[in-house]
């Protein structure tokens, strides 16, 4: 089991926007009910059965995944194992990914998968100890200038 880590637009707030989704979900089921209640009562006196309902399947799903937050994915620490790092459009290097960092530091948090904020030089500590750790092994991806591996695949 590993831990992964995140940069997160500081704009947004995942429980608030479950909180938020419930809501209007709850207030929609609602509204529907009353919608059927009206159609029941305009349509009793013709004897009509109930399957003149409004369906209210039709609700809204919250995003389902860090990317649906515009989550972008660092990397991650695995006990026993040296870091791996995320490549992708922001970055694909230590220098890269430092240099993303100072500028969208204003905008963006960094995360644990679990939702907690660490700070940013607490995992560049962790990540460079881990990475001289000759008791860690390595996950044989590509390296860059600093020996840091790096890979583009997916993580789970």
């Amino acid at each position: 089991m590993g831990t992964n880590y995140y940069f997160r637009k500081k704009s947004v707030d995942a429980t608030r926007i479950e909180m938020i989704v419930d809501s209007l979900n709850h207030d929609f089921r609602s509204l529907v009910a009353q919608y059927n209640e009206k159609l029941q009562e305009a349509f009793s006196d013709m004897e009509l059965d109930s399957t003149y309902e409004f369906d209210d399947s039709h609700w809204f799903y919250s995003p389902d995944s860090r990317e649906d937050y515009g989550d972008i994915h660092v990397g991650k620490l695995s006990s026993g194992w040296k870091p791996l790092l995320q490549a992708n459009a922001q970055f694909h290097s230590l220098q890269t990914l430092k240099q993303w960092h100072e500028q969208n530091k204003h905008d963006h948090v960094f995360i644990t998968g679990d939702e907690k904020t660490v700070p940013f030089d607490d995992f560049l500590k962790e990540i460079a100890e881990r990475n001289q750790n000759d008791n860690f092994s390595g996950h044989g991806y590509s390296k860059d200038s600093d020996g840091y591996e790096w890979t583009r695949t997916e993580f789970f």
